[in-house]
């Protein structure tokens, strides 16, 4: 089983699915993390942001990674903070999703507020355009042609797409075994975290412990969990799967008479 988890900023992953990248690698899963922006505006700190943060986030999501057994970080050094949907955005998405070939795919909601929460321009932009991958530029060869010439096929083995927080919903996932792992990966971000991190790591061991209460486990992370589209062979092996075959279109299918 091989996951992709995309997030906006050095820390989206250890907030909103740590847990259960963590539990998933101790079953078997490669994961894989993809980080789109460099991390250099997160601070009050007017002398360490730009070049110098990025350099120590990055560092701390290695360290991060190593704590939840992730396989691997990349990143596509966007600008933090400044981040746009364009289509070269979708493009480095769907080079990254046609490289590493996920049966789980993880990914940040775009929906601009969520309950009581703003959400960030940066997750808005970078969330739709790993929506949007899973549908075109990642799983069809004519999006982004060049990509071929990469030598990066179309991936139309995808299972799973799971979309997180903020936010409750609907699939919560037992976490309770990796809780601690997904705490302790969050507090690598010091740069973050700062004198906080105790208060942080208590809030975080409620909030996801009342998470959990509420579907029956001692802690959860919830999503939102997608097995069905064009890109999606849930019930094949990637063997299986006909790359050069077309997607099947929903609207193409006949329509049948409910007399």
């Amino acid at each position: 089983m091989r996951v992709l988890a995309v997030s906006a900023h050095p820390d989206d992953v250890e907030f909103g699915c740590a847990g259960t990248l963590a539990k998933w690698v101790d079953e078997g899963a490669e994961v894989t993390m993809c980080i789109v922006t460099d991390g250099s505006t997160g601070t009050q700190d007017q002398e360490l942001m730009g070049t110098n943060l990025s350099k120590l986030r990055k560092e701390e999501s290695r360290r991060a990674a190593d704590v939840l057994g992730v396989k691997e970080v990349v990143w596509l050094d966007y600008q933090d903070g400044y981040v746009e949907y364009t289509l070269e955005l979708r493009k480095d998405i769907a080079r990254v999703f046609r490289q590493y070939r996920p049966h789980r795919y993880i990914v940040m909601d775009p929906t601009p507020v969520i309950d009581d929460f703003v959400n960030h321009p940066d997750h808005r932009a970078i969330g739709q355009a790993s929506l949007d991958v899973t549908l075109s530029a990642g799983t069809t060869p004519g999006h982004f042609p060049e990509l071929l010439a990469e030598g990066l096929e179309p991936w139309r083995g995808l299972r799973e797409l799971w979309i997180m927080g903020p936010g409750d919903r609907p699939h919560a996932e037992d976490i309770t075994t990796t809780l601690d792992r997904k705490i302790e990966a969050l507090l690598c971000h010091q740069s973050q975290v700062g004198e906080d991190a105790e208060r942080i790591a208590t809030w975080m061991r409620q909030r996801f412990a009342a998470v959990g209460k509420a579907a029956g486990y001692g802690a959860a992370e919830t999503f939102q969990v997608i097995g069905q589209g064009p890109g999606f062979h849930a019930d094949e092996t990637e063997e299986d799967v006909d790359m050069a075959a077309p997607p099947v279109d929903p609207a193409a299918a006949p329509v049948r008479n409910q007399d």
